[in-house]
């Protein structure tokens, strides 16, 4: 198991719509008027490999998988500290810096503990700027994620705009009319480091009725002028998968048999017999009604359109047929609800959207009837389009949308470099519902589609989880985020394969709470999930196994990837004494 603690209330979180600087870069699909907003969005530079982890231009580690290091025993952030005291310099942070660095939170495990910090100047947080240690309980550091900002300059401490002045400026460049709905607003200072220097400015962060995404607008304090301008939200590409985990994979079907097309949400004789019983767990009863309001799951109509789907009744069977629009909402609400506990309770990995509410929000018809769904960092919400195949039919689709969420609740920001997220969404969601019985099997293509029912149809053409088939890593991986995923998630399923449903996703999820900042690219992600499995006490043939589907490469009809990870060792014979190995 793990316990998370947590200081200091987290900033509104971005997610990087750009790959490393040196790959092939596009942005994923966004709203046209939104790719004319987005201003100052600079791409992550691409590291270069060494043999103990990545490195920047500048000399400083972004990520350090061998860090030779043993700290004397005692608390995760004590022992953490010991280490940055001891190798601040390889970070490329000095002495009088490590003062600035403010525990942000602690997620403790029995195996391993990760200590995330924020850097901080003048007393504010700093942009986008945070710092990672893994340690074991004997002191010995096992990955560090270096995401803070080197060569920050002084501020002017007065700030000449205030809060209000910067939401206004804010609205006013996103063109949000003065009478719209405003469904979520944010704004404190920070720190930011600019391709024209550091500036202290407003970070805000609006959604709103008839503007397309959750935008978050830094505003100089002084000047009033607009340094960034991203839209955070994390997009899927119009999909969809519902049922159990859809009506193809269930029933080992094709688009456009009898009775198995969308029809403008008509119902069918075949797709009405494809829904399967399953148990609603912690519904809410109150005042004699049941609401899709439970644990993990919780069912909120809060955007556009407005379609009866957060259904309360006083009946406990939520039963209905796609043509109803009460059945995405209970559709969203099982998967949601299964997969948190499968991650929370059966992985034993603490991943919600925060300690008071573990409850992830959705709404199952949003986005104004679109074809399109997205996770909303600020709000830590998730909204499903309707175009083509509704997408909060899908498992597929509520599953990757969730596994943005799962990946910001566990690394604390999220990466977009190589889209890395696109690509653990599309592991989490894949791994969950190649688990349901009675589907296809490897021998079959569909086996590795994403979006069996929303995808791989009129609609869109879907992805794949075998996309590393004679592609390989950096260079040929695909062009776009969502094109790039793929080979994560497919490394990744490769890997769970080899060694084991449960035991891949457990090192999954815990590596990628080793990382944080979002120029964490696959490499770096990679070298933390194996660095995890070993340090949980995987078995070599285990770790060697994922080390395999890391590195093997395809010659000679081999599946593997060829990220070129250090495989560690897990042997645990070896005792260190304090410092240095």
């Amino acid at each position: 198991m793990n316990r998370t603690t947590r200081a200091l209330r987290p900033l509104s979180l971005s997610i990087i719509l750009a790959c490393a600087a040196g790959y092939v870069q596009a942005q994923p699909y966004i709203p046209a008027q939104n790719a004319a907003l987005t201003r100052g969005v600079v791409a992550a530079e691409r590291p270069a490999d060494r043999e103990d982890g990545q490195y920047l231009s500048d000399g400083a580690a972004l990520s350090i998988h061998t860090p030779r290091y043993t700290a004397q025993r005692a608390a995760p952030e004590q022992m953490a500290r010991e280490y940055l005291a001891a190798r601040h310099g390889v970070l490329g942070l000095q002495q009088a810096e490590l003062d600035t660095l403010v525990t942000h939170e602690v997620r403790e495990g029995d195996d391993f503990s990760v200590v995330r910090f924020n850097q901080t100047a003048q007393g504010l947080p700093v942009y986008d700027s945070w710092l990672a240690v893994s340690v074991t309980p004997a002191g010995k550091v096992i990955f560090v994620s270096n995401g803070t900002q080197r060569g920050l300059q002084t501020v002017d401490t007065v700030s000449r705009r205030s809060g209000a002045d910067a939401m206004s400026i804010a609205r006013a460049y996103l063109g949000i009319a003065a009478d719209a709905r405003i469904l979520f607003e944010d704004v404190r200072e920070v720190v930011y480091r600019a391709p024209t220097g550091t500036h202290r400015v407003w970070q805000t962060t609006v959604q709103a009725v008839g503007l397309d995404g959750a935008w978050e607008v830094l505003v100089d304090t002084q000047t009033g002028e607009i340094l960034r301008a991203e839209d955070t939200n994390a997009y899927a590409d119009g999909t969809a998968m519902v049922f159990y985990p859809d009506p193809l994979s269930y029933t080992r079907s094709t688009y456009n048999s009898p009775g198995y097309t969308d029809g403008g949400d008509a119902d069918t004789t075949q797709l009405t017999a494809a829904r399967h019983a399953v148990t609603l767990r912690d519904l809410t009863f109150s005042g004699g009604v049941h609401s899709l309001v439970g644990t993990y799951a919780s069912c909120l109509d809060w955007t556009s359109p407005s379609a009866g789907d957060c259904v309360t009744q006083a009946s406990s069977a939520f039963n209905f047929t796609r043509s109803q629009d009460a059945f995405e909402g209970v559709n969203t609400y099982y998967h949601i609800d299964t997969y948190m506990r499968y991650v929370n309770q059966t992985l034993g990995v603490t991943a919600v959207p925060s300690p008071s509410n573990t409850a992830v929000v959705f709404d199952p018809h949003g986005f104004s009837g679109q074809d399109n769904s997205s996770y909303t960092p600020a709000t830590r919400r998730l909204q499903f389009g309707e175009g083509g195949v509704d997408d909060a039919e899908d498992a597929d689709v509520i599953v990757h949308e969730l596994g943005h969420g799962l990946h910001h609740w566990l690394a604390g920001v999220i990466s977009q470099t190589e889209g890395l997220s696109e690509g653990v969404g599309d592991y989490f969601a894949h791994s969950y519902s190649a688990d349901f019985p009675g589907q296809w099997t490897p021998a079959d293509p569909q086996y590795y589609w994403m979006f069996s029912w929303d995808g791989h149809n009129p609609f869109w053409a879907g992805r794949v989880v075998n996309w590393q088939l004679n592609r390989t890593y950096p260079g040929n991986i695909g062009s776009g985020i969502h094109a790039q995923g793929q080979y994560w998630a497919s490394c990744n399923f490769y890997a769970r394969e080899l060694i084991g449903g449960q035991a891949m996703d457990r090192a999954h999820a815990r590596g990628l709470s080793m990382t944080t900042g979002s120029g964490v690219n696959q490499k770096t992600a990679a070298q933390a999930v194996i660095n995890a499995a070993a340090a949980m006490g995987y078995t070599a043939d285990q770790v060697n196994q994922i080390g395999f589907a890391f590195n093997s490469g395809n010659a000679g009809g081999a599946r593997g990837c060829t990220y070129g990870v250090t495989v560690p060792e897990v042997s645990d014979d070896t005792i260190f004494e304090s410092g240095f190995e």
